[in-house]
């Protein structure tokens, strides 16, 4: 079977997508054109302000206290997980971004990487931010909370905003599914990554399994698709995915009882009996659930120092 990969333009809400006739347009970006420079953190002090700096008792981290290297480290850790998000700059919750700041003498790292947490306004627009709470990751630890004002960043660099990107091992009519909810995952911070073929995954190999995605979305009818003189080499794939902690979900909507078995029975997981048993969502709702939760658990346990 040809390679038959559908990495398709993602449909992230139409009306800044596309006009009314299909045509794309750009976004609209809306210019912060204030005239008089914003009033210093008391906590924070000037460039040149060398005095020792108070905890802050809300428990935000000290931009200060980050150095270059640790931010490397951390886009390093998730750089393989992230996808470009479907508009330049559009900034949400959940959404990783990487930000320029302003340099106030050695004090801060000239960017800064992490995880929106939450922001206000929250219109997407990074121009229109006034401040937000991003989670910077940490080793081995839960990540910590900073607290970004508009006046920290440097907008008139480029700013780097990504979603996390989901392999999705679908038919076509698997897809379709899908398709129909990408303007949701998108809008959580996750990029639905298609492929109807299977030759790519033949090619994982002990080496080369950490550049892939964490997340897998595959559909039982896209296994019962495959010749059945490859499917023995695709269930070892597979078992090894698991082994490799990768997170499969198998897509399993109720239409497909009947037809098809499941890939727990394919890859002879039992849950009570087998160390490894894959959840089974029925609905693109459940699909969507469950990379939210498992996501959120991983990267709430902290970057894998190893």
């Amino acid at each position: 079977m040809a390679l038959e990969t559908a990495f398709r333009r993602l449909s992230l809400l139409p009306v800044f997508i596309q006009t009314g006739n299909g045509e794309p347009r750009k976004a609209h970006w809306l210019g912060n054109k204030r005239t008089t420079p914003p009033q210093q953190d008391q906590n924070q002090g000037g460039p040149d302000d060398h005095s020792p700096r108070r905890p802050d008792p809300r428990g935000y981290r000290d931009l200060a206290s980050i150095t270059l290297g640790e931010v490397e480290d951390a886009f390093l850790q998730f750089k393989n997980q992230l996808v470009p998000s479907p508009v330049d700059g559009w900034i949400a919750k959940n959404y990783f971004c990487q930000l320029p700041l302003k340099r106030r003498g050695n004090a801060w790292p000239p960017l800064i990487f992490g995880r929106i947490r939450t922001m206000y306004p929250s219109d997407g627009y990074i121009q229109n931010v006034e401040e937000m709470e991003m989670y910077f990751p940490r080793n081995n630890a839960p990540p910590d909370v900073l607290h970004i004002h508009d006046h920290d960043l440097s907008l008139q660099k480029p700013i780097q905003t990504y979603c996390v990107g989901v392999r999705f091992y679908v038919s076509e009519e698997e897809m379709g599914d899908f398709s129909q909810s990408e303007n949701i995952f998108i809008e959580k911070g996750f990029a639905p990554l298609y492929d109807t073929g299977y030759l790519d995954l033949l090619e994982v190999n002990e080496q080369n399994h950490s550049s892939l995605p964490w997340l897998h979305v595959i559909g039982s009818e896209w296994f019962a698709s495959i010749p059945d003189s490859v499917q023995p080499e695709i269930r070892e794939q597979l078992r090894n995915l698991v082994h490799w902690n990768s997170l499969i979900f198998n897509y399993h909507p109720k239409r497909h009882a009947l037809q098809y078995l499941s890939l727990n029975e394919e890859l002879d997981f039992n849950y009570g009996f087998t160390h490894h048993y894959l959840v089974a969502p029925q609905n693109t709702d459940q699909a969507l659930k469950k990379v939210e939760e498992s996501f959120a658990e991983i990267f709430m346990r902290g970057m894998d120092s190893g």
